[in-house]
């Protein structure tokens, strides 16, 4: 999407039934779904069509306060329309600059994705070992070719600076934007699975992943 048209995504208003299905974890577990939108499985969504290998649209996704550290075990997001597929990058960043910026990556993997008239793509990402210690993540999505499919948005009005597109200013350059400064509606139908009962990983040192407290500057 350059410059002179970088409005131009495709909005499409399809009326879709998706189930959602509950998930039971595992005894001690509290599992949880964390999303910005409002969509409940049927309605009106809009399906933004117009990305261009390269760009990618993103959602800022934070935990209530008690429910850290936690374990990503999913990842669902609403891909439309109907009969297409195609290949994104899947990447997980830390998102705590209060910008357009993304911060360091967590996780990333390329991955095929199906659009749907009556389920989310779900991503089983639970052996992948990503924990949260704190703070709010970004769940971003990379084309790997020109459109369609797109991705879902709600269409009842958009959380401030919680949606990004990664838009594309000249065949080479690229840039972050929130996603309402480029007339997308609502919010990105992109949600995370997590488990609140989650431990960090402890390492054989005994040291729990993160704490450097006790760590050393003096060589033995």
């Amino acid at each position: 999407m350059h410059q002179s048209d970088r409005r131009s995504f495709l909005l499409v208003s399809v009326a879709w039934l998706v189930s959602i299905v509950a998930v039971v974890g595992p005894v001690g577990a509290t599992i949880k779904e964390l999303a910005n939108d409002t969509f409940s499985g049927i309605g009106t969504v809009g399906c933004q069509t117009g990305f261009i290998e390269g760009e990618a649209a993103a959602a800022k996704l934070t935990a209530d306060p008690g429910d850290y550290p936690y374990k990503i075990e999913k990842v669902r997001m609403l891909i439309c329309p109907g009969s297409t597929s195609g290949f994104v990058v899947l990447r997980i960043s830390e998102d705590n600059s209060g910008t357009v910026q993304p911060g360091p990556v967590l996780y990333e993997e390329f991955v095929q994705v199906t659009g749907s008239n009556d389920a989310l793509n779900e991503l089983d990402l639970s052996a992948s070992n990503i924990f949260v210690p704190s703070g709010a993540v970004r769940v971003e999505l990379e084309w790997f070719q020109d459109g369609p499919p797109g991705l879902a948005n709600d269409l009842d009005g958009f959380i401030p600076h919680v949606n990004y597109i990664f838009a594309s200013l000249t065949p080479t350059v690229f840039q972050w934007f929130y996603a309402e400064d480029l007339g997308v509606p609502g919010d990105w139908i992109i949600r995370l699975e997590i488990d609140t009962g989650a431990d960090l990983p402890i390492f054989a040192d005994g040291f729990e992943s993160g704490d450097t407290g006790a760590w050393s500057a003096v060589s033995p």
